[in-house]
């Protein structure tokens, strides 16, 4: 198989070296390839039966990343398995958009048509934090972690940006990678 860009949905480069990116696909498959290697993928992840919107990185413990995808879900993966390890879903709407939070380790926000979620794993893999219900007749559609401020940022399908100051989300825990690694850990294993 040729790693084309043209199939894909999005590229991220991977954290520790830029020579490879990770690329989604309509067919729900996220492959992790090489600059330097066009010629096949390197893995393959398979996880979400929709297209995948969003991939992102964990800057805190670069070999850990989430997808979200049009399947309703937002899957949390390790590079070094192409099997899903944890999948998050809490309502039946397409997931726009995910991105970690700046601050900690466990923190990620998502963004469906209907809700903004956020999620602490360091609380609960089962359901989010933190839900804001959208306006009738309006979908979210991204998300950002301001960068120098304790907001978020989220557009939406009208075109309009809302800003939503957060409070009491924990930043000490931003250097606890082992912590991270021991909700992975327990996921594996169940």
């Amino acid at each position: 198989m040729i790693c084309r860009i043209i199939q894909s949905r999005l590229l991220l480069p991977l954290l520790q070296d830029t020579n490879f990116y990770l690329a989604g696909t309509e067919e729900g498959l996220i492959h992790k390839c090489s600059c330097s290697n066009n010629e096949q993928f390197l893995e393959t992840y398979r996880g979400h039966k929709g297209p995948v919107y969003k991939i992102a990185w964990n800057p805190f413990s670069t070999d850990v990343f989430l997808s979200c995808s049009t399947d309703w879900s937002i899957i949390l993966w390790h590079q070094d398995s192409q099997k899903p390890i944890l999948t998050f879903s809490s309502t039946a709407a397409i997931v726009h958009d995910i991105m970690w939070s700046p601050k900690s380790v466990f923190i990620f926000v998502a963004v469906n048509e209907s809700r903004i979620e956020i999620w602490d794993l360091s609380i609960s893999t089962l359901d989010p934090l933190i839900t804001r219900s959208a306006s009738p007749q309006v979908k979210f559609t991204s998300v950002l972690f301001a960068k120098n401020t304790d907001c978020l940022l989220v557009g939406d399908s009208k075109g309009q940006v809302s800003v939503f100051e957060l409070q009491n989300l924990d930043a000490s825990k931003s250097n606890k990678v082992d912590a991270l690694q021991d909700i992975i850990g327990s996921a594996l294993a169940t």
